[in-house]
């Protein structure tokens, strides 16, 4: 039997809001993606270990049609990578993209700037990587701040953090640039202490 058409069904498109969240999603997937490429290459040269950390849910029900099961959200994700370097040092990572020309620095949730916070203090690495339009930033997290902003610009980004290198496919190359984003880090706190 054939479904009838109904021509009173209308056909809902998103809000501007649903539709700007929708390709913010798309964005922060494929940055995320192109971090986990970095992270199969830094392994294959035993360089480091770049893990994806994903969504907190439990399991409720069991296993449906094709072995697939019903999960609920848990609560508030933390940073999107840990990272082993193999010089020893560790830590999170939290991948920021938009294509807009500035990141706001409430892009990072309390959840997520709680464990990056507690990271720097433990003396670990904690840090954002950041793509703006097609050009990627690494910060360290204790930069992540702005004396006068709500958000940060590419010059910004580049003054308080590290531009990061890509390769052929487009892959953020961001182990090379820790160190320098952990001295301008350095650099830009210091330079705020004297402003005071």
């Amino acid at each position: 039997m054939s479904r009838e058409y109904n021509p009173y069904t209308r056909r809902r498109y998103p809000t501007k809001q649903q539709a700007s969240n929708r390709e913010a999603q798309r964005s922060g997937a494929n940055a995320e993606y192109l971090v986990e490429q970095s992270g199969i290459k830094y392994e294959s040269q035993m360089l480091a270990r770049v893990r994806k950390r994903y969504e907190p849910y439990k399991r409720v029900g069991g296993a449906g049609k094709n072995g697939l099961f019903k999960a609920v959200n848990t609560g508030a994700s933390g940073p999107d990578f840990e990272i082993w370097l193999s010089d020893g040092r560790a830590g999170l990572m939290e991948v920021k993209s938009r294509k807009a020309s500035r990141v706001p620095l409430g892009a990072i949730g309390d959840t997520q700037a709680c464990d990056l916070t507690r990271m720097s203090h433990w003396g670990h690495l904690s840090l954002v990587l950041v793509r703006l339009a097609d050009q990627w930033y690494l910060l360290d997290y204790r930069a992540w701040t702005h004396e006068r902003k709500r958000s940060l610009n590419a010059e910004d980004l580049r003054c308080q953090g590290a531009e990061v290198r890509v390769d052929e496919l487009g892959a953020p190359l961001f182990v090379e640039a820790i160190d320098t984003a952990i001295q301008r880090a350095t650099d830009y706190l210091a330079h705020l202490e004297r402003d005071d």
